[in-house]
């Protein structure tokens, strides 16, 4: 009988520890979605024309401890061997969204996610830069069943934004990358030279 008798009690009390437990802390900052957003355009590779819109969302900025390891690992072993590092991190910083595939059906015209495991950026008088790695094959103007594919290799993103907030990015294999000693940042090897993938790179506004 008390058995019964307490259970509608114990049955709300039971719940609000749980919430508790599992709830945020007081104070603690609740985010949904990622932290930014940029918004850019794609090249084709093929005649250097408008590709069609990209969105790169940042889920966090890599730490200085992340950035440590890749850096002693660069410099120990060179950039072919940064993927199995940032693979033991088990989170991802960031994806990027190519174009879909148009008049192929439904599935495939949804945008095409790269995750990105690596990112961080540098901020100066200059303006900013952005230096994302993803573990795929990152397809900025190709045609879009191409870039699709799931081929497997280290692409760099090295993304430059000037005072006046517009930028352009560019991309690297593990054979074009550098380090870059004044700036402490991992970039594209002659960025100058490279050509654009993305350009007018800019920050989204988030609506919450």
């Amino acid at each position: 009988m008390h058995s019964l008798s307490l259970r509608p009690i114990l049955a709300p009390m039971l719940g609000v520890a749980i919430c508790l437990l599992v709830g945020p802390h007081p104070g603690a900052a609740l985010r949904t979605g990622p932290l930014q957003r940029f918004g850019a355009r794609a090249l084709s590779v093929a005649d250097g024309k408008d590709h069609g819109p990209i969105d790169i969302l940042v889920d966090h900025w890599s730490t200085d401890a992340e950035f440590d390891a890749l850096q002693h690992t660069f410099i120990d072993h060179g950039a072919e061997k940064l993927l199995p590092v940032l693979h033991r991190l088990h989170e991802r910083a960031g994806v990027v969204l190519l174009p879909g595939v148009q008049s192929l059906g439904e599935r495939v015209r949804q945008p095409t996610p790269k995750n990105l495991l690596f990112a961080r950026e540098r901020v100066t008088k200059a303006g900013r830069q952005l230096i994302f790695i993803a573990d795929q094959h990152v397809g900025f103007g190709e045609p879009a069943i191409y870039a699709r594919g799931e081929l497997q290799e280290f692409n760099l993103l090295d993304i430059r934004i000037g005072p006046d907030g517009k930028g352009v990015g560019k991309v690297a294999g593990a054979d074009k990358v550098t380090y870059n000693k004044q700036s402490k940042m991992f970039e594209v090897e002659d960025y100058g030279k490279a050509p654009a993938r993305i350009v007018d790179v800019h920050v989204e506004k988030m609506t919450r």
